[in-house]
């Protein structure tokens, strides 16, 4: 997760990152008491809530010659416009309210700061102080249509599910002839690529299904360096549980013996993953000694009546546990 101060700033703009759906740079002549900046202000905030969520950053202006850089930090005067007065505002002419704006505020001298609001994407249709509905559209604000406002509408009544990933790592133990345990040489360290699931929304999801699409050599020895193949791998919230076959002929204390019979399973089941809820849904060995650079981990996400998801992680920014 980003850490939102003076060298994340510096980053955006000496990396010339570009604006895009999820990210706006205003300029602090943006923000200002007056009506029409308001409105302004609440079309652009309610709009990253109707899309996706966002980072919407008041006080770096545009490049002047390519629009939709970074040009430079052009500071908000926080002793005319307040963190507690953009929130009020905020807060008093979206409606209804959009809940979890976090706004960040980087001092950059003395009384001359930077908001960075980062808005999440909202459990409904937020509506903007012109009585209007706007959405995000690449760079640009646009006001949407009805059928778009009732899709909106409609996030209550499915789950919102997000995707998490880490890797985890444990020694390679070996039982040697003398059985004793000891390190593997070669390869002393075991990975594993472990995916949860989070019900973020108010909805339980019943049925859950990611697509996961990532290089073949990450996951398989036998591949060359260098291969540029890919593989897919289907997961879902299926379960089986454990039964215990009662035989009516034996004698009730025998219940407790040990044998050597295997375990038996029912039928597979969805397991609901209620609001709130976290659950690891696989977990399965890579060799991270087969990353390279850019390599990306990609999945596409199903769940129930829910619009499907994408998305798309680089490996380097998965953690490792």
């Amino acid at each position: 997760m980003a850490t939102f101060d003076i060298d994340y700033l510096k980053k955006l703009i000496a990396n010339g990152v570009e604006e895009d759906s999820e990210l706006e740079y205003k300029a602090a002549a943006a923000l200002q008491r007056d009506d029409k900046k308001i409105t302004e202000a609440t079309k652009d905030v309610s709009a990253f809530a109707n899309s996706n969520g966002g980072i919407l950053i008041y006080g770096i202006s545009e490049d002047r010659t390519n629009r939709h850089l970074p040009g430079n930090i052009d500071p908000v005067d926080r002793k005319a416009i307040t963190k507690e007065w953009l929130e009020q505002i905020l807060n008093a002419r979206i409606r209804p309210r959009i809940h979890g704006i976090k706004i960040h505020v980087v001092t950059i001298a003395d009384d001359k700061v930077v908001y960075i609001l980062k808005i999440p994407k909202g459990e409904t249709a937020h509506q903007a102080n012109d009585k209007l509905y706007y959405r995000r559209h690449n760079f640009s604000v646009e006001s949407m249509f009805d059928s778009e406002i009732r899709d909106v509408m409609a996030r209550q009544k499915a789950p919102q599910i997000k995707v998490h990933f880490d890797v985890t790592k444990k020694p390679n133990i070996l039982i040697a002839p003398n059985d004793r345990p000891m390190l593997h040489q070669q390869r002393p360290m075991l990975f594993s690529l472990n995916v949860y699931i989070e019900n973020v929304g108010k909805m339980y999801a019943t049925y859950i299904n990611i697509v996961l699409t990532l290089p073949e050599r990450i996951i398989d020895l036998m591949c060359d360096e260098g291969d540029k193949r890919t593989i897919q791998i289907s997961l879902d919230n299926k379960v089986r549980d454990e039964i215990e076959i009662q035989d009516a002929n034996r004698p009730m204390f025998f219940a407790i013996e040990h044998t050597d019979k295997p375990k038996q399973y029912g039928p597979p089941r969805n397991e609901p993953l209620l609001p709130g809820m976290q659950m690891p849904l696989k977990s399965f060995p890579v060799y991270i000694e087969n990353i390279a650079d850019g390599d990306v981990l990609s999945w596409t996400l199903h769940a129930d009546n829910a619009e499907p998801q994408t998305g798309t992680l680089e490996f380097g920014q998965v953690a490792i546990i």
